[in-house]
This record gives C-alpha cells, sequence and structure tokens, in this order.
C-alpha cells in the first residue's frame, strides 16, 4: 500500500498547494482556505506513514525529511531577516532570542520576527509523526488510543511548551484521523453522511474560523468536522473522475 502510486492522493496535495498559495496573497477566499488547508496537509501526512519499522529507522527518516530542511531555511531565513534589516537600517534583532527561538521554541511565536515563521509546521509535524508512531506501538486498543490522542489534542490548548510540541499535540490529531482513514476506510460508503454533515455546518453557522499555528479555533468540535468533512468530500470527488498523474506531469514539464 505505501508503495501503491495513488492519484487522487497527488491531486489532493496539489490542492493544498494551491490552496497555501492563495491564502497568502490576501484573496477573498483566505479566510475559507485557512479553515480547512493546514488539517488537510496534516491528514495526507498521516497516509504513508510506516508504522512497521524500528522507531530508529522511522526517527531518522522523518528528522531527514523534516527537521533538517527546518533548521537549514530557518537559518537562511534568519540570515535574509539580518540582510534585510541592515540595508534598511533598522533596528538589528537579538540573535541570541532568535537562535533560540529556530532551536527551542520552533513554533510560530518564537520564529515570527524573521523569514522562518512559515516554517512552524515542520517541526509541528515531525513530533506529531513520532507521536503517533509511539502512540501505535504500545497502545493496540483503536478505541484507547483514540481516547488518548483526544486527551492529547485537549490538553494542546492548556499548554505552551519548547520544540512546539502544544502545536504537535493538536496537529496529532488530524494526522491520526488521516492514518486511520488510509488503513481502515477508504471504501467505508457509511463516511458519505459527511458531505450532507459539511453542508448542513455552513448552512448553520457558516465555514468556523481556524489559525492551527496560534491554536485558534473558534468551535473546536465544529472545526473539526468542517475541516475533516470538506477534506473528505474532495477525496470522494476525486475518486469519481479516476484522475492520471499525466496532466501534472506534462504541466511540470512546461514549467
Amino acid at each position: 500500500m505505501n508503495d501503491q502510486k495513488i492519484n487522487w492522493v497527488t491531486y489532493l496535495k496539489v490542492i493544498g498547494i494551491l490552496a497555501v498559495i492563495l491564502g497568502h496573497i490576501a484573496s477573498p477566499l483566505s479566510t475559507f482556505i485557512f479553515s480547512w488547508h493546514m488539517p488537510l496537509f496534516f491528514i495526507v501526512s498521516g497516509f504513508f506513514m510506516d508504522l512497521d519499522v524500528s522507531f530508529e529507522v522511522f526517527f531518522i527518516k522523518n528528522f531527514k525529511r523534516l527537521m533538517v530542511p527546518y533548521f537549514i531555511f530557518s537559518m537562511v531565513g534568519l540570515l535574509v531577516e539580518i540582510l534585510k534589516r541592515y540595508v534598511l537600517h533598522r533596528e538589528a534583532l537579538n540573535l541570541w532570542d532568535e537562535l533560540q527561538g529556530i532551536f527551542i521554541g520552533m513554533d510560530m511565536a518564537s520564529l515570527v520576527h524573521t523569514y522562518a515563521f512559515v516554517l512552524w509546521f515542520l517541526p509541528t509535524l515531525f513530533f506529531a509523526r513520532v507521536m503517533l508512531y509511539t502512540i501505535n506501538r504500545y497502545i493496540t486498543n483503536l478505541w484507547l488510543r483514540c481516547i488518548v490522542i483526544s486527551l492529547i489534542f485537549k490538553t494542546s490548548f492548556y499548554i505552551n511548551v519548547p520544540f512546539a510540541l502544544d502545536n504537535a499535540f493538536n496537529a496529532l490529531l488530524f494526522v491520526f484521523i488521516g492514518n486511520l482513514y488510509f488503513r481502515l476506510y477508504q471504501d467505508e460508503k457509511i463516511l458519505y453522511f459527511l458531505p450532507i454533515l459539511l453542508l448542513g455546518i455552513y448552512v448553520i453557522v457558516g465555514f468556523p474560523l481556524l489559525d492551527m499555528a496560534t491554536k485558534h479555533y473558534s468551535s473546536v468540535f465544529l472545526n473539526i468536522l468542517w475541516a475533516v468533512s470538506l477534506i473528505y468530500t474532495m477525496i470522494i470527488t476525486l475518486k469519481q473522475f479516476h484522475l492520471s498523474t499525466q496532466l501534472l506531469t506534462l504541466w511540470g514539464a512546461t514549467q
């Protein structure tokens, strides 16, 4: 399953990438996009998690893919900000504080003074994946696993700890949902009620506001239902079209 090329996942990633671009150019769709685009990335990241390898293999692989780019580009972002402030004769950064933010804080609040702030999701995703791996290894009962992850998610709103762990606690639920769906429920038609639920939420309350970087949920319960229902609606829609990746390959070749 992990090595199988699944076209609808590729298109789902494309939607996520386009959503990030549109969400950060002050488009009229930004508020709507923020209500689901980060849950989408965290859910998709749970699809292909290999939970059967050893902890060492899992940790090293994810560290290389997520934390190494985070450290490299955070330092690049810091250097660019330092250079910009020097050229524009602006107040210099407190270098020690910014390095602590990159290597210890790792969250949006710690990175906000430099261009590294856009990378907050990398350590968040890394630690969320490590936590999910550990939970799956030591808690075999699915219902108990759901309870533990739900409690961890709830705890995320009451703590602010280093290494973006509180953000990781928050993202863990969505990574778990993606992993659970991909392993167990891809063909379960019982989930077809989610598009109806999505429409109901929109008709009654509109779309709930969400900013996962700051853990701001306008309504935690509705935010989760809204994001999961919308993402699942995207999935079943993409599956219906039986899309080929040839279009993406041709488009990429022209860029």
